[in-house]
């Protein structure tokens, strides 16, 4: 699987990964096939994430040559776990940090266009554009708003 994503919120005790990437062509298919807790899957000593395991497959006939994107959400009952490992093919690909629901990050326009150092606040798990930089976060909204007195003009 190509660009492999992720994100993982966690929303009152219930966390939500949402996974997504592209495809290698027309004849290639994923899905999800087990998660961990609440799945099949059980061990003796707790891993330390939440795991997501995808399986990747193909199937016979002319494959059109062109990425497919694709993309997944898993839900969760877990509390405790602080970041998702995603396996493909039974291989780990990605490790991501859960972001709580009521988490933000503050961002500054990227390079010598924002002289004057106006910051922004946004849900850390808002999609940013590439022009924004994280200058900090992910924290709570009082944090950020601190760090923006401090640190930024108005």
């Amino acid at each position: 699987m190509y660009d492999l994503n992720a994100t993982a919120h966690k929303i009152h005790g219930r966390l939500v990964v949402h996974v997504s990437g592209q495809l290698a062509d027309s004849c290639t298919h994923a899905d999800v096939i087990d998660k961990y807790p609440g799945g099949k899957r059980v061990y003796f000593v707790d891993p330390g994430a939440a795991q997501v395991f995808v399986s990747e497959w193909k199937t016979p006939g002319i494959c059109m040559d062109v990425l497919i994107p694709w993309n997944a959400t898993v839900h969760f009952v877990d509390d405790t776990h602080k970041k998702v490992e995603i396996f493909v093919n039974e291989q780990k690909e990605l490790t991501i940090p859960v972001v709580e629901k009521d988490q933000f990050s503050v961002y500054v326009l990227t390079g010598r266009i924002n002289p004057t150092q106006k910051c922004f606040i946004w849900p850390a798990d808002a999609p940013v554009l590439s022009i924004y930089s994280k200058v900090f976060g992910p924290a709570s909204r009082a944090e950020c708003e601190k760090y923006v007195k401090e640190n930024c003009s108005k």
